[in-house]
């Protein structure tokens, strides 16, 4: 018969000398005795404390002294964190100290586990001799750490180690004096994982971030970093949340090159700085005043040379040597928007070789007003407003303020039970351009032109035995009926170029067919997409733009291939084509995609021709294993731009990355732009909770010209 038997002891507050308070201890066992103070209970013990929940085969409790004494398949659980199992333990309730021999602990928050011979318990920590930790299985781990001593902080949650030998499964890998990780997974202070690496003219490279986290709303992390061959530094980043809707950061750095590297490399400067200060919120005045929207989005950039950005870690580097700061704000209510944009660029190619920034073209600002699309007068007649102010400025150079207004008016209607629809615009465009600076007496420029726009459209669709089919077609007819221009515009289109940015808007006489369909089967899983684009321009000498098709086949919900080719009627031959093969399911990632690109193509800026394959896939066949590569070749140039290879294993306890990779990042040289070319291998690997660590060398180095 199973008894019950409770006990409540309550010191009274007149008791002056009564050392520690107790507890109120409730005891169920199937059979309790009682001799004085001391509980004795036998068998499927369970004793209830306002800390502890607690299961034995025997117990001893002495509810005067708070001592208590367990034996046999001890379970204790210590509110919803900690649990733990031992053979026979000591533990006084008031005070919280005692031993247990042997122990077993758990941490549920971070699944780190402690087994040892002898534990010291006290409030606060755990003091252990002769254990073992790990995050895996605990029968055959994948990995452990053994250590002859430690100690866990349960108010910190750090475990601190000593004479620790990690192990890979049962193979010893490493020594340490000592060693001390969290098993917070919260964000805290502390060490965050290096990242560390062996490359050529480089040498040793070693970055080690130091994380503050004092507040919830801010952190601060540091990276000081050496290169063995080159030089040290350190960045720093400031992160902060100022409201429910905003955040920002700030990043800073400075690296110093030795001399040798500098001079051998040839770079234009021995050391390399910079900063950034981002910030982003998605509500500024609409937060006092009601039935607005706005947001505020600032990305703000300063270096001394493009090297900056190639130190600031082993992966950084630089994809253009035009740095661009923004900084825009929008404001909107019902029926007008508001913005100010601004843009400023540092030309990083113009400061190695010049000396200075000041020829570049920065649009400082770009004020812009926009009066939604409305109906006038009738139902179906819609107007809408657009106004851009452009301030193009620099220190050096012809500078321009550009006015643009468009206002385009439309007439939408449906005939023939709505199988046909139509829509009519008149649309005005105003421009007008006055230059400064260097230009020949104030000079400016107007510009306006008017043309009309008639499209019709229709809509439809049909199911039949085996599939689904819909289907647009549409066709727009565009007049021009008005067209000034005087003054000045012989300036091109480049910041960077001596003479400003300065777009117009014209249209030609045209007339482009659309036609887009599709085929779904009775599943409704789409089998067939197809969309085809042809103008027809009336005044050219050559009638006929390029001529647009893109078709792609579905063979299963998972792969498809595509295809989009651009025919010039001019030189009748293809402008621009596409292929791309396209899959993904549960176990295969894969794209594929083969692109040329004639210097003849309307959209291509560049006087010459694009030839290039880009490639990627990743597969889960393997259980817990990743594997993945890519690929980037450039056929004209006959060159890889970037290709990479590599597995990622994963367990619930550890994980690994392998990756081999070809990259190329720029420099700048006091001649100009070049590019260092470098190749090899990266290993980073997490031990969970512990964190990870990066470990990268390069096998061979080159240079090469931009």
């Amino acid at each position: 018969m199973r008894i019950k038997f409770l006990i409540l002891f309550m010191l009274c507050l007149g008791n002056l000398y009564a050392q520690e308070p107790a507890q109120d201890v409730e005891v169920l066992a199937q059979n309790v005795t009682k001799n004085g103070t001391l509980v004795h209970a036998v068998g499927n013990v369970v004793l209830y404390s306002p800390k502890y929940l607690i299961t034995a085969d025997e117990a001893y409790y002495d509810y005067e002294s708070g001592d208590l004494e367990l034996f046999g398949n001890i379970t204790m659980l210590e509110g919803l964190e900690y649990a733990s199992r031992s053979g026979h333990s000591k533990l006084n309730l008031n005070t919280d100290k005692g031993i247990a021999n042997p122990l077993f602990f758990f941490d549920e928050g971070s699944n780190v586990w402690i087994k040892c011979e002898n534990a010291i318990l006290n409030p606060d920590t755990y003091i252990t001799e002769k254990s073992i930790v790990s995050s895996c299985n605990t029968q055959d781990p994948d990995w452990k750490i053994s250590f002859t001593s430690g100690e866990f902080n349960k108010e910190s949650k750090w475990l601190h180690i000593y004479n620790p030998v990690f192990y890979a499964s049962d193979v010893p890998v490493l020594y340490l004096p000592y060693f001390a990780f969290s098993t917070d997974t919260k964000r805290r202070t502390g060490l965050l994982p290096p990242e560390i690496g062996v490359g050529g003219s480089e040498g040793f490279y070693y970055m080690q971030p130091i994380y503050f986290a004092p507040e919830d709303n801010w952190d601060l992390e540091f990276r000081p970093q050496m290169r063995t061959e080159r030089g040290e530094g350190i960045h720093a980043t400031y992160r902060f949340v100022d409201s429910p809707y905003s955040s920002g950061e700030i990043t800073t750095g400075y690296f110093k090159e030795h001399s040798k590297y500098a001079k051998e490399e040839k770079l234009s400067n021995d050391a390399h700085y910079g900063l950034r200060v981002a910030y982003d919120r998605s509500a500024l005045l609409s937060t006092k005043y009601s039935g607005i929207e706005d947001g505020l989005w600032i990305d703000v950039n300063y270096l001394n040379d493009i090297d900056y950005y190639n130190t600031l870690d082993s992966d950084s580097s630089a994809s253009t040597k035009l740095v661009t700061s923004r900084m825009n704000y929008y404001i909107k209510k019902d029926e007008d928007y508001f913005g100010i944009y601004a843009k400023n660029y540092i030309d990083t190619y113009a400061k190695a070789v010049k000396g200075t920034n000041d020829g570049t073209l920065q649009e400082l600002p770009t004020l812009h007003y926009h009066h939604f699309s409305n109906p006038f007068l009738l139902d179906n007649l819609f107007y809408s407003v657009d106004y851009k102010a452009k301030n193009y400025t620099r220190q050096e150079g012809i500078t321009a303020f550009q006015n643009e207004v468009r206002t385009p008016v439309s007439l939408y209607f449906s005939v023939l039970e709505d199988y046909l629809h139509v829509n009519i615009s008149e649309n005005v465009y105003m421009t007008q351009v006055s230059y400064g600076n260097d230009s020949d007496n104030g000079s400016s420029g107007q510009y306006f032109n008017n043309y009309h726009t008639i499209s019709a459209y229709t809509d439809l669709s049909r199911g039949f035995d085996d599939f689904f089919h819909t289907m647009h077609i549409g066709v727009e007819h565009t007049v021009p009926s008005y067209d000034k221009k005087n003054g000045t515009w012989d300036y091109t289109v480049d910041p960077t170029s001596d003479n400003p940015l300065i777009p117009l808007e014209f249209e030609e006489k045209n007339t482009a067919f659309k036609f887009r369909q599709f085929f779904y089967d009775m599943e409704g899983e789409k089998k067939l997409s197809h969309a085809i684009k042809q103008a027809y321009y009336y005044d050219r000498e050559d009638k006929y733009g390029d001529i647009e098709n893109d078709i792609k086949y579905y063979l299963s919900d998972r792969f498809y291939i595509g295809n989009t080719i651009n025919y010039s009627h001019t030189f009748h031959h293809l402008s621009r084509n596409q292929i791309s093969l396209n899959y993904k399911d549960a176990l295969y990632a894969s794209t594929m995609r083969y692109t040329y690109v004639d210097k003849s193509y309307e959209k291509n800026s560049e006087d010459k021709d694009y030839s290039y394959v880009t490639f990627s896939a990743e597969t889960h066949y393997f259980e817990n294993v990743d594997l993945f590569a890519t690929i980037n070749y450039d056929i004209e140039e006959d060159i890889f731009k970037s290709w990479s290879f590599g597995i990622k294993k994963m367990k619930k306890c550890w994980d690994y990355s392998l990756v081999y990779r070809d990259v190329t990042n720029p420099k700048q040289t006091s001649s100009g732009a070049d590019s260092t070319n470098k190749k090899g291998l990266m290993l980073m690997f997490t031990l969970y909770p512990m964190g990870s660590m990066n470990y990268e060398f390069f096998k061979q180095e080159s240079e090469q010209k931009l």
